[in-house]
């Protein structure tokens, strides 16, 4: 190989060849953040009832540069969770979100704190963040809802908060994973 094509020649003079790095497939301000999908996923379920794959990719906001395969493997991790529905129609799935806009919310923040390994520390700030209605309602659900092993159930809601005893949340009817 000659100096004309030589395989540095796209690495700058002050980076070292073994310590140039490749060009990552798809640019980080394009990626989307952990999690965003599935929401996205649940949000089109919530407002549009039961879809197939396909009807729900059509309807995500950049539906053009998802693949069929991203969204079914979404929907079946949340079937997985517990927290999407499905029937069989035909050779394929029809997904619905049972419960209501609440339900979700719910859901996202379990999954929130589920990530968290400081639970007390999380759930601290949470609270000090509320506004003293929303800490007052806290309280009463608190005081009002029978104690539950693992949780305590949602008023209303579909999914509980459950807690495998390594700090995950899970869908009920769910197994905690080990």
């Amino acid at each position: 190989m000659d100096d004309a094509t030589s395989s540095t020649d796209a690495v700058p003079p002050d980076v070292a060849p073994h310590e140039a790095v490749m060009p990552e497939a798809v640019p980080a301000a394009r990626r989307r953040p952990p999690g965003s999908l599935e929401e996205e996923v649940l949000g089109v379920l919530h407002s549009s009832g039961e879809l197939s794959p396909g009807e729900v990719r059509d309807l995500l906001p950049d539906s053009g540069r998802l693949s069929y395969s991203a969204v079914v493997t979404t929907l079946t991790r949340l079937h997985a969770k517990g927290v999407v529905t499905r029937r069989r129609h035909g050779r394929a799935y029809l997904y619905s979100a049972p419960g209501d806009p609440a339900t979700l919310v719910a859901w996202r923040m379990n999954r929130l704190l589920a990530g968290q390994a400081d639970h007390r520390r999380a759930l601290t700030h949470f609270i000090a963040a509320l506004s003293p209605t929303d800490e007052a309602l806290v309280r009463d659900l608190l005081a009002s809802a029978p104690a539950q092993p693992g949780g305590v159930p949602l008023a209303g809601g579909d999914l509980q908060a459950h807690n495998d005893g390594g700090g995950a949340a899970t869908a009920p009817g769910s197994e905690p994973s080990r």
